[in-house]
């Protein structure tokens, strides 16, 4: 089922914008996720972070919503990653460029003759 984004009022928060940024601060503006595989030697460039995200999800853990321990600065890609029930990660593995074509052997269709 493909995720179908809905605005909610708390990103658009006075205390969760600061928060945001004192994430991103804190964070060098740098995705998180990128710098652990830079740092592995997995990966050749760390990404701007443009997203804030919870650690442990707000829905679940409400009265950590504004904790900046439970933030983490992520690049658009990664954040995706670690949500595939928004659909971010099939849509990369089954994308437009990808398909299978089959050949038929000229020989395998003439065996009677």
């Amino acid at each position: 089922m493909r995720y179908e984004k809905k605005a909610d009022p708390f990103y658009l928060s006075g205390p969760w914008l600061a928060v945001r940024e004192q994430a991103l601060i804190r964070d060098h503006y740098d995705c998180q996720d990128c710098l652990k595989l830079f740092e592995m030697g997995r990966k050749l460039k760390v990404h701007r972070a443009t997203m804030v995200h919870h650690l442990k999800p707000r829905k679940e853990y409400p009265e950590l919503a504004l904790e900046l321990s439970n933030l983490i600065s992520l690049c658009d890609g990664c954040h995706n990653k670690r949500h595939p029930e928004r659909g971010f990660k099939r849509q990369m593995k089954e994308g437009p460029g990808r398909r299978c074509v089959t050949i038929k052997n000229e020989r395998s269709l003439d065996r009677d003759g």
